[in-house]
C-alpha cells in the first residue's frame, strides 16, 4: 500500500517542469486574475443585492490571500498553494452570491486551470478539497447558496454525489493527460540529451545549420577542429570555415559547388578545405543530412579532417610511381638489350654447332652436345625474358599482314610431331571448313603462341594425345577459336587463376620436375590481348586441359 501511494506521489506533478522564469509569469497572472476578482466579486455582490458582510468581507479576504501569495518568505508552491486557495474562494462567493445559479462549473474551470499552469498536485490539491466543502458541506447544510433549482435543494446530499463524481472524474482526465504530456516530454528531453550527448563526444565535427547556410549548432570537436567558440560560430555562414566543395565520388568529381549551400551536398560525399579561425587550411571530407522541423529544413554536416589520410594517400602515391619508374626502366633497360644479349648467345650455339660437325670422340660430342641443348634451353629463357620485358615497356609492336591460317597450323603442327611420336603420343589437328583462307595480323606471334600452347601440352603429358582444333567463335562474329587439348596431369582448381601471372606456375615441383620459366604463359595472355582476342583455359586434374584463344578473322592492315 505504501509502494502503491509512493508511486502515485511520485507520478504527481510537481512543479519541477517549469523553470523560474516560467513559473513567475504564470503565478502573476493568476494573481493578475485574483485582484480582478477582489474589485469584482463586491461590485456583483451589490449587483445581486446581497448583504453587504458577504460580498465586502469577501473581497477583504482576497485580497489578504493575494498579498500573502507574494511574501518572498513563501516558498514557491506554498505561493501557489494560497494563489489557488484565493481563485476557488473567489469562485465559491460567485457561487453563493449568485444564489447557486453559477453552480460547479466554475469551480471546474478554475482547477482546470491550476493544473494546466502551475503543473503541480499540492494546490491542485486545496482546489479539489475546498470544492469538496463547499458543494459537500455548503451545499448540504445551506442548499439554497448552492443550488439555484428546487431540485438541488430538495435533495442536496444527491446533487452533491452527482456534482462530486463529475469533478473528481474531470480531475482525473486532467490529471492523466497531465501526465502523458509529461512523460512525453520527458522522453523527448531524454532523447534530446542523448541526442546532444552524441553530438558533444563525436569524433566528428558536427554542425547544424538552416537552409541558407547560416549555422545553428556548433558541437565540441567542431569548436576544436576549426579553433573557433560555438558562440563565435553559430550565425556564421558554413562557408566561412569550408571553401567550395568537390565531390570525392566519380560521378560527382570536379562539380563546384558556389556558396556551400548545405542543400547542394545532399547524400553524398564531398572533399573541400576547413579554415580554421586564425585562417589555417586543412583538407576536410563532409557528409549532410536533412531533416525537416515544423515546415523548415535543418542540416547537420559531419566533417572529418583527413590531413592524416591525405598524407598517407600521397606517399602511397609517391611510392607507387617510384615503382612504376623502376619497373619501366627495368623492363626499357631488358628492351633495349635485347640485340646485345642475343648475339653472343647465338655466337656460342654457332661454334657448338660447328664443334659438333667436326670429327670429336664419343665424350667430346657428350659435352659438345651437353653445351649445345643447355644453350639453346638458356636461349628461351632470354627470349621469354626479353619479350615479356618488351611488352610491359611497350616496345613490342605487332605486324599487320595477310597469312593463311590453315598452312600456319600445320607447319607448326608439324614441328612437333616427332617429338609427340618419341613420346608415343598422338598429335592431331582438325580446322573447321568456314574459316576464312585470309587472315590479317601478325603471323610471327601467332605462332609464337601456338608454339608455346603445344610445347608445354608435350611437356606435361605422358600418354594420350594432344589436339589442336580452329573453329569460328559461335555468337562472336569475325573471332576464330584456337583449342589445344591434352591429357596431361591438368591444373588444380585454386592454380587456375594465377596461372597466367608471371613467373608462376601451378605449384613449386612442377618448376623443379619440367624446368621453365613461368612467362610463357603470361607472354601467351598479353600477345592474344595485343591481338584483340580472349584466351582462357578448362582443366581437370589427372585427365588434362584445354587452353584455348580468340583471334579476329577479318583484321585489316593498319
Amino acid at each position: 500500500m505504501h509502494s502503491l501511494l509512493s508511486n502515485l506521489l511520485a507520478a504527481l506533478p510537481k512543479g519541477d517542469a517549469l523553470d523560474e522564469p516560467a513559473w513567475s509569469v504564470r503565478h502573476r497572472g493568476i494573481l493578475s486574475i485574483l485582484w480582478v476578482h477582489v474589485v469584482g466579486v463586491p461590485l456583483y455582490g451589490a449587483y445581486m443585492d446581497a448583504g453587504p458582510s458577504l460580498y465586502l468581507g469577501g473581497g477583504i479576504l482576497l485580497a489578504a490571500i493575494a498579498i500573502a501569495a507574494r511574501l518572498p518568505a513563501v516558498g514557491r508552491r506554498l505561493q501557489a498553494a494560497i494563489a489557488t486557495y484565493g481563485l476557488v474562494t473567489a469562485s465559491a462567493l460567485l457561487v453563493h452570491l449568485s444564489g447557486g445559479r453559477i453552480e460547479l462549473h466554475f469551480h471546474f474551470f478554475v482547477i482546470m486551470s491550476i493544473i494546466v499552469l502551475y503543473q503541480d498536485w499540492l494546490p491542485f490539491l486545496v482546489g479539489l478539497q475546498f470544492v469538496v466543502l463547499d458543494h459537500g458541506v455548503v451545499g448540504t447544510l445551506m442548499p439554497d447558496m448552492v443550488y439555484g433549482h428546487a431540485e438541488g435543494q430538495a435533495h442536496p446530499w444527491t446533487w452533491a454525489l452527482i456534482h462530486g463524481s463529475f469533478i473528481l472524474a474531470q480531475c482525473a482526465a486532467l490529471l492523466y493527460f497531465w501526465r502523458v504530456n509529461e512523460v512525453a516530454r520527458e522522453e523527448a528531453l531524454e532523447s534530446e540529451a542523448r541526442t546532444r550527448m552524441i553530438i558533444e563526444t563525436a569524433l566528428d565535427a558536427v554542425v547544424t545549420t538552416n537552409a541558407s547556410g547560416i549555422i545553428t549548432d556548433w558541437n565540441t570537436q567542431a569548436e576544436l577542429m576549426f579553433d573557433v567558440p560555438r558562440t563565435d560560430a553559430i550565425g556564421q555562414p558554413l562557408a566561412t570555415y569550408l571553401s567550395t566543395a568537390q565531390s570525392s565520388s566519380g560521378a560527382g568529381a570536379g562539380v563546384i559547388l558556389s556558396g556551400l549551400v548545405p542543400g547542394a551536398i545532399l547524400n553524398r560525399r564531398v572533399e573541400s578545405v576547413g579554415r580554421t579561425g586564425s585562417g589555417q587550411e586543412f583538407p576536410v571530407e563532409l557528409a549532410t543530412s536533412c531533416l525537416a522541423i515544423g515546415g523548415t529544413q535543418q542540416f547537420t554536416t559531419f566533417i572529418q579532417n583527413i590531413s592524416e589520410r591525405k598524407q598517407h594517400e600521397d606517399a602511397l602515391c609517391r611510392a607507387k610511381e617510384a615503382a612504376e619508374a623502376a619497373s619501366q626502366a627495368k623492363s626499357q633497360f631488358l628492351a633495349n638489350m635485347s640485340h646485345e644479349i642475343r648475339t653472343p648467345m647465338n655466337g656460342v650455339l654457332g661454334m657448338t654447332e660447328l664443334l659438333l660437325a667436326t670429327q670429336l670422340n664419343e665424350r667430346q660430342r657428350r659435352y659438345a652436345d651437353t653445351a649445345h641443348t643447355s644453350g639453346t634451353n638458356l636461349r628461351h629463357i632470354i627470349n621469354d625474358i626479353l619479350d615479356f620485358s618488351k611488352i610491359e615497356a611497350g616496345r613490342l609492336v605487332l605486324e599487320h599482314i595477310p597469312y593463311d591460317l590453315r598452312l600456319l597450323l600445320a607447319e607448326t603442327s608439324t614441328i612437333f610431331h616427332e617429338q609427340a611420336l618419341k613420346k608415343g603420343l598422338s598429335l592431331t589437328l582438325t580446322i573447321a571448313q568456314d574459316i576464312p583462307v585470309t587472315l590479317h595480323g601478325d603471323p610471327h606471334r601467332l605462332r609464337q603462341i601456338l608454339t608455346n600452347l603445344i610445347s608445354n601440352a608435350l611437356k606435361f603429358t605422358a600418354t594420350g594425345r594432344i589436339a589442336i582444333s580452329a573453329a569460328m567463335e559461335p555468337g562472336s562474329a569475325g573471332q576464330v577459336r584456337i583449342d589445344v587439348s591434352d591429357t596431361g596431369i591438368g591444373i588444380p582448381q585454386d592454380a587456375q587463376g594465377r596461372i597466367f601471372d608471371a613467373f608462376s606456375q601451378a605449384d613449386g615441383s612442377t618448376t623443379r620436375k619440367y624446368g621453365g620459366t613461368g612467362l610463357g604463359l603470361a607472354i601467351v595472355k598479353q600477345l592474344v590481348g595485343m591481338m584483340g582476342g580472349h584466351m582462357g583455359l578448362t582443366s581437370v586434374p589427372g585427365e588434362g586441359s584445354t587452353f584455348w584463344f580468340t583471334v579476329s578473322a577479318y583484321a585489316t592492315a593498319t
